[in-house]
């Protein structure tokens, strides 16, 4: 009997020892590469559980915002659960998370922009992410959770989606029909963003930045445009954290747009 006992404790550390656990507390146990394993599974691990998401697209427009759902179909409600969007099969992040309904953010050396509901036992709940910049390609969604109590059940999924081909430069080969201005991408960003616009006849075109007061911050670009597809980028590096705005003119044509910068 006592042999036994030893080996039962032995094994429950070799376990506990991989960093992998079940505690409603833990953050940054999301099952993504370079985390702290997953949240969901210990030594007591009953897996079958039922947490779901919905709203991940399986394909994503570069700097678009998608709203996720994380809900269960059966069973107890949800006593955790830790999420974060990775670079295909690494630990790079991909996109930003923002918290929605019953979540909230977290930030550890293992995961950075870790998404967790913002208290415990909760049957649903909401973030929005927003998808990475172009050229980034396939990225994946991990989420580990827990249902019940320490020996509840478990779940661990992991959700692919691909860059969408589909996008403000490759409509057509030909100059564009109409004037537009695309949403920012990323947006919320951090130091730099990129601004796309269309031009279906040579312009002169100006951008400029103001602030969330109206008081203008930095006049991005003046000058001749061919038609066409086009691009620039701003470098927020000597503006602090906040809600920011871009408006372009070009000939009678005038839109504005919403950007967020996040420190």
């Amino acid at each position: 009997m006592k042999a036994f006992i030893r080996i039962s404790t032995i094994c429950c550390l070799l376990i506990s020892s991989s960093l992998v656990f079940a505690r409603a507390n833990y953050i940054g146990y999301s099952g993504a590469p370079g985390c702290m394993g997953r949240c969901a599974s210990s030594c007591h691990e009953n897996s079958g559980g039922t947490i779901q998401i919905d709203g991940f697209p399986s394909e994503y427009i570069p700097g678009e915002t998608y709203t996720i759902a994380v809900s269960h179909s059966g069973g107890s409600s949800i006593k955790q659960f830790n999420g974060s969007c990775r670079v295909g099969r690494g630990s790079e992040d991909a996109g930003v998370i923002s918290a929605g309904t019953n979540t909230s953010t977290y930030s550890r050396s293992e995961e950075t922009n870790g998404v967790r509901f913002s208290s415990n036992n909760r049957n649903s709940g909401t973030f929005d992410w927003t998808a990475p910049v172009g050229g980034t390609g396939e990225v994946r969604l991990y989420v580990a959770g827990l249902q019940g109590g320490y020996g509840g059940q478990n779940s661990t999924l992991s959700l692919i989606s691909d860059e969408s081909m589909t996008d403000i430069r490759d409509e057509s080969s030909t100059a564009p029909s109409r004037f537009a201005l695309k949403g920012n991408y990323p947006n919320p960003f951090n130091a730099t963003t990129i601004i796309e616009f269309a031009l279906p006849e040579p312009s002169h075109i100006t951008i400029e930045i103001y602030d969330i007061l109206g008081r203008a911050v930095e006049t991005l670009y003046e000058g001749e445009r061919q038609a066409g597809y086009h691009q620039v980028i701003w470098n927020a590096n000597s503006v602090s954290s906040g809600v920011y705005y871009y408006r372009i003119w070009a000939g009678a044509f005038s839109e504005t747009k919403r950007m967020v910068l996040l420190r």
